[in-house]
């Protein structure tokens, strides 16, 4: 009898290590299915904006009309761009394993790093060899910069990677809430390249598809690696539905801006509204499925 009470903890840690693996294994399911669902937006997005006259002609709208932004806006999203340096990046990056070695999870902060790397290399190289070609007349009134190396924005590749690699990073009790602010923050680049004039909507949506792939893959990693239950006490609906309000408020006011800042010009504002408020939603909606996602996993011994 003493002999099989001795065996009592032994069973329950490796009852404890059985339903560990199965809870991070259903996680990885989950965000290789994301990786996925990305990827397809990615492809379906080229596909849809730069391939077809119909698509074309929506983005050139929606581009052309930024004009509806205000002056004020324009300047305070095109400084805003303006600062993104490699030493910037550099800083980011450093500050990414920092947060993961104060949490003694480096090696998430590592994959963490070059996920963000990965991101932002994979983004010149699909702007660099993706074709685009002019299919309908409103394309000569773009800039022939546009013609070229605009398709996914590499700007708004920054913002959104950073956003999800600090969430990456961050501690499973707060990161439901801190996906708000990753959308926040996402929402800003990927909106900001189109305000300032930098990239058509498309390539912000394509942006977001494309870090949202590189990022879930390292997670999907970071689970494999170092995944174990977190001691979550967030509440993660709630922190969904905050997300899915901010994307709604800022929406409005984007398109505010847009019905009392608008000069007289000869394309309509409702394929501008419409896009800029598919790319602020797919950016929160994106942040909160992945805090979501990753609301009861951690990294270190320690939840700091």
């Amino acid at each position: 009898v003493k002999s099989l009470l001795s065996l009592r903890p032994s069973v329950r840690l490796f009852r404890t290590l059985l339903m560990n693996d199965l809870a991070n294994h259903i996680v990885q399911r989950r965000l290789l299915m994301g990786a996925l669902v990305c990827a397809f937006l990615l492809v379906g997005g080229y596909l849809l904006y730069v391939s077809t006259p119909w698509g074309h002609q929506l983005d050139d709208d929606a581009y052309l009309g930024r004009k509806a932004v205000s002056r004020k806006a324009i300047i305070l999203d095109a400084k805003l761009l303006d600062h993104v340096s490699k030493a910037g990046l550099l800083v980011a990056a450093l500050v990414l394993f920092t947060i993961a070695a104060a949490r003694r999870c480096a090696l998430v902060g590592l994959i963490a790093v070059v996920a963000l790397g990965c991101a932002i290399i994979g983004a010149e190289f699909l702007k660099h060899h993706l074709p685009w070609r002019a299919l309908v007349p409103d394309d000569k009134l773009l800039d022939r910069r546009f013609h070229v190396e605009t398709y996914p924005s590499g700007h708004a590749t920054i913002g959104t990677s950073l956003a999800l690699s600090l969430l990456l990073v961050s501690s499973s009790r707060w990161r439901p809430w801190l996906a708000v602010v990753a959308g926040g923050i996402s929402a800003i680049f990927a909106t900001a390249v189109l305000f300032a004039g930098w990239h058509r909507p498309s390539d912000a949506l394509g942006a977001l598809a494309w870090s949202g792939l590189c990022m879930n893959v390292a997670a999907t990693f970071a689970v494999r690696l170092r995944g174990r239950p977190g001691p979550s006490t967030a509440h993660p609906g709630r922190a969904i539905l905050t997300s899915l309000g901010f994307a709604i408020l800022v929406s409005a006011v984007t398109w505010q801006m847009a019905a009392t800042g608008a000069p007289a010009y000869p394309h309509g504002d409702l394929p501008f509204s419409v896009l800029t408020g598919l790319i602020i939603v797919g950016a929160f909606s994106l942040s909160a499925w992945y805090g979501w996602q990753l609301r009861a996993v951690d990294w270190s011994t320690a939840d700091l």
